[in-house]
């Protein structure tokens, strides 16, 4: 019997990111809103307008960045649809990192691996199976070795496997192990 694929809601990406890397992230989102595709422009505006409080700012979309990013990890902690629009919005600031995380995971065979320029956020959410030979570590290494990205923290790297992979490290598994879950 074939066992059905398990997911995890976006939100689960908060249990792998340190507290100022979220912040960090939320902050450059929201520092580049106009480079973000229209689809989560709207769902973050929407959000941060309807369950952010900045004091004084009636509309929260108004308040400073650093403000308004600070006020809104709560919600990226607690509602899926701006989770996932927050890290969509990340991934397209970073198209040269996504296309060469995207090379290393086919080169690595990564099962169910969709294409660059689909929009995750409309998918169920993360795949709790992790190879376990391919720890951040390594895809970080493989990352580097094929483009130095000497402005891109190990945190961006990692960040842009999960994403990508749509795959959280809950479940390690080795090979044969998988072509039994599928």
């Amino acid at each position: 019997m074939v066992e059905k694929e398990k997911f995890l809601p976006f939100i689960a990406i908060n249990e792998f990111m340190r507290d100022d890397y979220r912040l960090a992230v939320i902050t450059e989102v929201l520092s580049h809103i106009d480079k973000i595709p229209a689809d989560q422009r709207n769902v973050i505006n929407r959000s941060i307008a309807k369950f952010v409080s900045v004091p004084g700012f009636r509309n929260s979309n108004l308040a400073p960045v650093g403000r308004k990013a600070k006020s809104s990890t709560e919600i990226f902690m607690t509602f899926n649809d701006y989770a996932a629009a927050i890290v969509e919005g990340w991934f397209r600031l970073h198209p040269e990192l996504a296309q060469t995380m995207f090379e290393v995971l086919q080169e690595k065979q990564w099962q169910n691996l969709q294409p660059v320029a689909l929009d995750r956020c409309k998918l169920p959410g993360f795949q709790i199976h992790w190879p376990k030979s391919e720890p951040f570590d390594v895809l970080i290494k493989a990352v580097r070795a094929k483009n130095s990205f000497k402005e891109e923290s190990d945190d961006n790297i990692s960040l842009m496997a999960v994403w990508l992979g749509l795959r959280l490290p809950y479940d390690l598994f080795t090979e044969g192990d998988e072509e039994k879950k599928e």
